[in-house]
């Protein structure tokens, strides 16, 4: 990931969400967060904790083995060019990349410890549009809700320092947080809470944490920055990591070998040959996974009412919006994998949406198809001429059910570093 402060902002963001200032909810609560943030408050009974030489930050654990960066962020839109005021409010936009404010933050530690990294996202996707997102937020913590985590961490074991991301919704955690901490067992680690918000600072979530977790050991000093200043926060971010005792790390050369596998796969075809390419190739996987998901009948290329033949007849209704068309630490990829299912010859369209959000300068673009008995034909020079950069070699095409000898030959034939 590029340094940020290389980086001009072509957006200030702002990230208001549920009620800033002086709006309160129903129940008389202050809802001092952003739609980058909400929940109930019973927290008002909690109390903080007095700060003791076990959790104090300065030159402490929490900067021993390995350390993992975990956050929850949710930007409004992510169209920068048709934006509503209340959806500029909850994002950054950097270089025509939409952030999230507390994503944005977790990008400048990850960047400044080298920490790994992982996006906690609805197994249900949130809404972007603003006053939707603060009514389903709302309703969340009136039903002490416990919405699904999509992924999960591997081998937390591995980790002894945790920062811990997320927008103050309604003066609390978003009740996702709460799904994250009943997933795990953190004792004996360092968990280090950050978070954005539009007035109320932490509110009572550090002492949440502490009681979510009595057995880890919770950093009070966490750092917490209001929508208003986001954008010009990394240097407060970097010397908060210095005074937890983290040294500013210099940019890493990239190596010239790392590979990442995108794919999109309607019935799973693809998806088993894009694994078979990333364990030869020790690479990434990103699946690109459309907002509105394709069922049965939607893929039905034989009924002339389906959505796919609807799409295929309205070249207009190809446009599908994406869970996440952007890849974290893109830049550290030389060789990109782009694997789809032919449709009507051509790539699966779900496809081009992630080719126009991406700049594949630099990068050696490989791309792979499956399908039951048409070829890549164009398919490939067509999604080339749609980015615009990079360097594409020819692809290839699977036949559904492909073994994985025969994907390892060809990937061990391609002579890639």
């Amino acid at each position: 990931m590029k340094k940020w402060t290389a980086i001009l902002f072509s957006a200030l963001m702002v990230f208001i969400l549920a009620a800033c200032g002086n709006t309160q909810k129903e129940n008389g609560t202050a809802a001092g967060g952003s739609t980058e943030g909400s929940k109930k408050a019973e927290t008002s009974a909690r109390t903080e904790t007095e700060s003791s030489e076990e959790n104090s930050p300065g030159n402490s654990e929490a900067t021993e083995g390995k350390t993992l960066v975990v956050y929850f962020s949710m930007p409004e839109t992510t169209d920068p060019d048709h934006m509503t005021q209340e959806e500029d409010n909850s994002v950054v936009v950097v270089d025509g990349e939409v952030l999230g404010n507390t994503q944005y933050v977790a990008y400048v530690i990850q960047e400044n410890t080298g920490a790994d990294i992982f996006r906690i996202e609805p197994e249900t996707p949130y809404p972007v549009d603003h006053e939707t997102l603060v009514d389903l937020a709302a309703q969340e913590q009136d039903d002490n809700a416990r919405p699904a985590i999509k992924d999960s961490i591997e081998d937390l074991e591995q980790y002894d320092t945790i920062f811990v991301g997320y927008p103050n919704w309604w003066g609390d955690m978003p009740m996702i947080l709460y799904t994250f901490f009943d997933a795990y067992d953190f004792s004996g680690k360092n968990i280090v809470p950050f978070n954005t918000h539009g007035g109320s600072g932490f509110s009572n979530t550090i002492s949440t944490i502490a009681e979510l977790e009595p057995d880890a050991n919770v950093i009070k000093d966490g750092f917490t920055v209001s929508r208003d200043n986001v954008q010009d926060a990394e240097a407060d971010i970097i010397a908060w990591l210095g005074d937890l005792g983290y040294k500013e790390l210099e940019p890493t050369e990239n190596t010239g070998n790392k590979a990442l596998v995108v794919y999109y796969s309607a019935t799973g075809n693809t998806e088993e040959v894009a694994n078979y390419i990333a364990a030869a190739k020790d690479a990434d996987l990103f699946e690109l996974e459309p907002a509105q998901s394709y069922g049965s009948d939607d893929l039905d290329w034989t009924d002339r009412n389906s959505r796919v033949s609807r799409e295929h007849d309205n070249p207009q209704e190809r446009v599908v919006p994406l869970v996440a068309d952007t890849v974290e630490n893109w830049d550290s990829y030389d060789t990109v994998f782009i694997g789809y299912p032919i449709w009507w010859g051509i790539a699966a369209w779900p496809v081009d949406g992630f080719i126009a959000a991406n700049d594949f300068t630099g990068k050696t673009v490989i791309p792979f198809c499956t399908s039951s008995s048409s070829g890549l034909g164009e398919s490939g020079e067509l999604l080339e001429k749609a980015a615009g950069t990079g360097e594409w070699l020819e692809g290839i095409r699977f036949r559904s059910g492909a073994s994985e000898e025969t994907v390892v030959e060809w990937v061990n034939g391609l002579e890639l570093q």
